[in-house]
Protein backbone atom coordinates (compact mmCIF):
# COMPACT_ATOMS: atom_id res chain seq x y z
CA UNK A 1 0.00 0.00 0.00
CA UNK A 2 1.34 3.65 -0.72
CA UNK A 3 2.28 5.83 1.81
CA UNK A 4 1.28 8.87 2.63
CA UNK A 5 4.02 11.61 1.06
CA UNK A 6 5.35 13.93 3.35
CA UNK A 7 5.46 17.57 2.38
CA UNK A 8 9.24 19.14 3.32
CA UNK A 9 8.11 22.06 1.97
CA UNK A 10 8.23 25.11 4.26
CA UNK A 11 5.61 27.13 2.06
CA UNK A 12 2.87 26.77 0.14
CA UNK A 13 3.37 26.76 -3.58
CA UNK A 14 0.82 27.98 -6.01
CA UNK A 15 0.04 25.86 -8.96
CA UNK A 16 1.09 27.66 -12.49
CA UNK A 17 1.46 26.76 -16.02
CA UNK A 18 3.91 29.59 -17.22
CA UNK A 19 6.03 29.41 -19.37
CA UNK A 20 9.87 30.15 -18.41
CA UNK A 21 13.20 30.67 -19.76
CA UNK A 22 16.78 29.04 -18.36
CA UNK A 23 19.11 32.00 -19.37
CA UNK A 24 22.92 30.80 -19.00
CA UNK A 25 26.19 31.13 -20.49
CA UNK A 26 26.93 34.89 -20.00
CA UNK A 27 23.33 35.12 -21.90
CA UNK A 28 24.85 33.74 -25.22
CA UNK A 29 22.36 30.37 -24.48
CA UNK A 30 17.99 30.04 -23.27
CA UNK A 31 16.63 26.70 -22.20
CA UNK A 32 12.71 26.97 -22.35
CA UNK A 33 10.37 25.20 -19.52
CA UNK A 34 7.32 25.70 -17.70
CA UNK A 35 6.87 26.63 -14.11
CA UNK A 36 4.62 24.15 -12.74
CA UNK A 37 4.44 25.75 -9.11
CA UNK A 38 5.91 28.68 -7.96
CA UNK A 39 5.97 30.19 -4.14
CA UNK A 40 7.86 33.26 -2.32
CA UNK A 41 11.45 31.24 -2.12
CA UNK A 42 11.84 28.92 -4.69
CA UNK A 43 9.67 27.22 -7.72
CA UNK A 44 8.91 24.03 -9.65
CA UNK A 45 10.34 23.86 -13.26
CA UNK A 46 9.43 21.36 -15.83
CA UNK A 47 11.65 20.31 -19.03
CA UNK A 48 11.10 18.62 -22.43
CA UNK A 49 13.87 15.94 -21.07
CA UNK A 50 16.86 16.19 -18.85
CA UNK A 51 18.77 19.49 -19.92
CA UNK A 52 22.21 20.51 -18.10
CA UNK A 53 22.08 23.46 -16.38
CA UNK A 54 24.88 24.99 -14.29
CA UNK A 55 23.67 24.92 -10.58
CA UNK A 56 22.92 28.82 -10.50
CA UNK A 57 21.37 30.53 -13.59
CA UNK A 58 19.16 33.30 -14.17
CA UNK A 59 15.12 32.32 -14.74
CA UNK A 60 12.54 34.84 -16.85
CA UNK A 61 9.33 33.82 -16.64
CA UNK A 62 6.80 34.83 -19.38
CA UNK A 63 4.32 37.62 -18.38
CA UNK A 64 6.35 38.80 -15.13
CA UNK A 65 8.29 41.73 -14.88
CA UNK A 66 11.99 40.60 -14.54
CA UNK A 67 14.62 38.39 -14.14
CA UNK A 68 15.48 36.09 -11.23
CA UNK A 69 18.67 34.19 -9.88
CA UNK A 70 17.91 30.62 -8.65
CA UNK A 71 19.79 28.02 -7.31
CA UNK A 72 19.37 24.49 -8.22
CA UNK A 73 18.26 22.41 -5.17
CA UNK A 74 16.57 18.81 -7.02
CA UNK A 75 16.37 17.42 -10.30
CA UNK A 76 14.44 14.30 -11.20
CA UNK A 77 12.93 12.64 -14.65
CA UNK A 78 13.19 16.57 -15.75
CA UNK A 79 11.59 18.32 -13.06
CA UNK A 80 13.69 20.31 -10.84
CA UNK A 81 13.64 22.62 -7.98
CA UNK A 82 15.17 25.85 -7.49
CA UNK A 83 15.51 28.50 -4.57
CA UNK A 84 15.26 31.83 -5.59
CA UNK A 85 18.64 33.70 -4.38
Amino acid sequence: MNEPRIERRREKRMRSLLGGHVVMNSKYSTVDCLVRNIAEKGARLHFGGTPYVPQEFELRIDGRNGKRMVRKIWSRDGDMGVAFD
